[in-house]
């Protein structure tokens, strides 16, 4: 399963490497040593100069077009309402291209 959500896709890793809905305390234990594994692992790549994935054109254009409406909102250029509705255009037509 993918998700956008950090907190999101942290949970179903974990829920898919623990696969037990009510795990023992040792089971647990041992999937969190695991984890921590992990992150340690993860630390000394980017220690090492390993960068995160590289965003798509597609997201950064996005992500250009919710920060300036920030920025807008943020210099007065726009109120509460118009801030919304210019992101709820943003997400909508999102949503649509990927309908296609």
């Amino acid at each position: 399963m993918r998700t956008n959500n950090n907190a999101e896709g942290y949970h179903n890793r974990l829920s898919l490497r623990i696969s037990k809905y009510h795990p023992n305390i040792w089971a647990f234990i041992r999937c969190i040593q695991g984890e921590e594994n992990r992150f340690n692992h993860l630390l000394i790549q980017m220690k090492g100069g390993l960068t995160a994935r590289p965003k798509t054109k597609k997201t950064l254009a996005i992500q250009h077009r919710i920060d300036t409406l920030y920025i807008r909102y943020d210099n007065v250029d726009i109120n509460a309402n118009e801030l919304l509705n210019g992101l709820s255009y943003v997400v909508a037509k999102n949503i649509k291209s990927k309908r296609k």
